[in-house]
């Protein structure tokens, strides 16, 4: 029995399906089968959001960074009809730079920073409009033959919800991205943003554009903001629409173990379509805060510095998020401090 695919992605032109569920009932001899609802669509310039991946995984970056001073829009069409529960915009974003330790030459840190994206159905962005996206600490660092820089790897999808109100059914919907970080003004210390080659059918009129005169906020007016076309090369930018709320992620057999100058946390995730999981610690078990970084597949270990662990000891708990930010969490572990009996969990 045939079902249509759990994820969607609306081009410019039209919804994709599978190649499966493209074929006819008649061809398999049986009654047609019943459509299971989509849960998840995808808006981007591109008919799979998996193919964005010139510039920001390796080679040439063509100066595609997001900067205090560089921006880059595209414009979507409406989102189509459905009952959406939730709603995301997201980019693509690889090679987050590195700097030197001043007194470790040896050693490199990513450089600070933060991204934002916002959405309008208009090229003119205001404050109610514009959401955080990432820190530079969480994207994939750009490689260096000379050092090692933890967090090295390909670009990843970062996601932020808005309101579903944000999203038009009716009107275009335009997508903007950059920094309001004064360090990021250019590829040498800029994450670089993902692209794909358009299609020549599609090329007509402009659907992206770069903008190289902002200055840490986006346009704020019209006139002005569509300042480069971009014809050949489609943006990495992406509207996401959840509905359904059947879905449920579990997080069990959280444990740690004491390593040399660290502690191991290990745990499992069981769900459909988990996208991250992390660990978070808390002194009050009232507000927690994330201890590490995203992982994006199993196995689910992280490594937490004792450095972390106040000599009174702190709380322990694991996060797992699904791609339709369906959040599950761990029980919660106490981690004995120094100034425990022997220091150790």
């Amino acid at each position: 029995m045939l079902k249509l695919p759990i994820l969607f992605n609306i081009s410019l032109a039209a919804v994709l399906l599978s190649p499966a569920s493209a074929l006819a009932a008649d061809d398999l001899g049986d009654e047609p089968a019943p459509q299971t609802p989509v849960e998840v669509v995808f808006l981007s310039q591109a008919n799979n959001i998996n193919d964005f991946g010139r510039f920001a995984d390796g080679g040439s970056d063509s100066n595609w960074y997001i900067g205090f001073n560089n921006a880059w829009i595209i414009k979507l069409p409406p989102s189509p009809p459905g009952e959406y529960s939730k709603a995301f915009i997201g980019a693509k974003i690889g090679r987050a730079k590195s700097q030197s330790v001043s007194d470790s030459p040896w050693e490199r840190v990513k450089i600070p920073g933060k991204i934002y994206m916002a959405i309008s159905q208009t090229p003119s962005f205001g404050s109610e409009q514009s959401f955080f996206l990432a820190d530079a600490a969480d994207i994939p660092a750009e490689p260096n033959p000379n050092a090692n820089i933890p967090g090295t790897g390909h670009s990843e999808w970062f996601w932020t919800e808005v309101q579903t109100t944000k999203v038009s059914p009716d009107r275009p919907n335009y997508l903007i991205i950059w920094s309001p970080s004064r360090d990021l003004r250019d590829a040498a210390h800029s994450p670089i943003l993902a692209g794909i080659e358009a299609s020549s059918n599609n090329m007509s009129e402009p659907v992206a554009w770069n903008n190289h005169s902002i200055q840490g906020v986006p346009p704020r007016s019209e006139n002005g903001a569509l300042q480069v076309p971009i014809m050949n090369i489609r943006p990495a930018l992406a509207i996401k629409l959840v509905s359904g709320n059947g879905r449920a992620v579990r997080v069990d057999d959280l444990s740690t173990e004491a390593a040399e100058d660290d502690l191991l946390i290990r745990f499992s995730v069981e769900g459909r379509d988990v996208e991250l999981a992390w660990v978070e610690i808390s002194q009050d078990e009232l507000e927690w805060r994330r201890a590490s970084f995203y992982l994006r597949h199993p196995p689910y270990i992280v490594t937490l510095p004792r450095s972390l662990i106040p000599a009174r000891g702190i709380y322990v708990r694991a996060k797992a998020r699904d791609i339709a930010a369906v959040e599950g969490r761990s029980g919660i572990r106490f981690i004995q401090g120094t100034s425990g009996s022997n220091g150790k969990p």
